[in-house]
């Protein structure tokens, strides 16, 4: 089974706290011109790397994906079908900014193939709204994810805590407030301040504080949402009645993905041997890549599977299994003995090889990695 990821590079303005990949979109954007790029790089993946597996899911991730017009989803959908296996049942996500959707413009989307909707909300509270650069207000946050739910079955909201200033009470009292709204999946990103972005900024010259390192957040996000019923199947990840995301069960999961657009990377298995692709990162440059795509490819180690199963394994209820790994690399990093001692400090549970973590043990999960990857 493999993914496929879409990933948008323009937004209507960048967010204070945002790293990604994306710029405003400044005057017109030529949409045909990246349709036929993005096919382009599409089949390139379909003839040198697709094996016939079953796609089970695909994500417009961006930037902000809401931009685009639907016939440029239904017509690329279109071409993934042609092309791919798509699953019958395949969850095919879109990012959505309550400032760039409306409910026409989600009843075309729906027609077009979209089946499940992520809206950034990120605060229902409009100074901090604006603090990060956010476009919409809470208000208009609020109505959009009413509006969607009449659409959608399958809504999703992303909240970012720990925010500058941001007080412990008031974060259990918002996230009380939109775990009542009617979604079935909630996205709870810790604030992290990116190098380079304006947030850094604001935080170095004095006209914010910075964010509190106190893990009382992490652990209020956790019991809010778990009294509103929403079960933790990653860190930052809660769903009601078991709507996991597919798409990102995957990535945790190390199954194959593709990714197209700019700086968008993938990881396809050849022959056994897994493989890391990357694209150019500048938009005009990865435009004119996309005439005729060549694959930046890297053979992955032994050692770098095992590191990023890992890495991506512990972070969620999947968990991970360490007769998954050669006896080469159990040895070289002690796993048996770590594992042992992990499990007497009721970090982890194990039953067969099968590794996952316990409440204390993600509390503590970037510390328990650094420990397995230690030689």
């Amino acid at each position: 089974m493999s993914t496929i990821y879409i990933h948008w590079p323009f937004c209507l303005s960048k967010c204070y706290y945002c790293d990604f990949n994306s710029m405003p979109c400044n005057g017109k954007i030529d949409f045909r011109k990246w349709f036929d790029a993005y096919l382009k790089v599409l089949l390139a993946f379909k003839d040198e790397f697709y094996k016939g597996e079953m796609i089970t899911s695909v994500y417009f991730g961006g930037g902000t994906p809401s931009l685009l017009p639907s016939w440029f989803v239904s017509d690329l959908l279109n071409e993934i079908r042609n092309h791919f296996r798509l699953s019958d049942n395949a969850e095919i996500t879109l990012e959505a900014n309550p400032k760039t959707i409306n409910k026409s413009k989600a009843s075309e989307l729906k027609k077009a193939g979209i089946n499940r909707l992520s809206i950034g909300v990120q605060s229902i509270i409009d100074e901090d709204l604006k603090m990060l650069g956010r476009i919409h207000s809470a208000a208009e946050a609020k109505a959009c994810v009413f509006e969607m739910s009449e659409i959608f079955e399958n809504l999703s909201i992303d909240m970012i805590y720990n925010r500058p200033g941001q007080k412990l009470d008031s974060w259990r009292n918002e996230l009380s407030e939109v775990l009542c709204y009617p979604i079935n999946h909630i996205s709870l990103y810790e604030l992290i301040v990116e190098p380079g972005t304006k947030m850094e900024s604001m935080i170095n010259s004095g006209s914010l504080p910075k964010p509190n390192k106190s893990s009382k957040f992490f652990e209020t996000t956790i019991e809010t949402a778990k009294n509103h019923g929403f079960e933790m199947y990653e860190v930052s990840n809660f769903a009601k009645d078991k709507h996991y995301g597919k798409h990102n069960l995957s990535y945790w999961k190390y199954e194959d993905y593709y990714g197209i657009g700019p700086e968008s990377h993938s990881r396809v298995s050849i022959n056994g041997q897994k493989i890391a692709i990357s694209q150019i990162s500048d938009n005009s440059k990865w435009l004119d890549w996309a005439e005729n795509p060549v694959f930046d490819e890297e053979k992955l180690s032994e050692e770098d599977v095992f590191k990023e199963k890992l890495i991506m394994g512990l972070r969620s209820k999947c968990g991970i299994n360490i007769n998954d790994f050669s006896p080469i690399i159990q040895n070289k990093h002690h796993l048996q003995k770590k594992i042992r001692k992990l499990r007497e400090n009721s970090y982890i549970m194990e039953n067969m090889g099968h590794v996952f973590l316990t409440y204390d043990g993600i509390m503590r999960l970037n510390l328990i990695v650094q420990y397995l990857v230690e030689d």
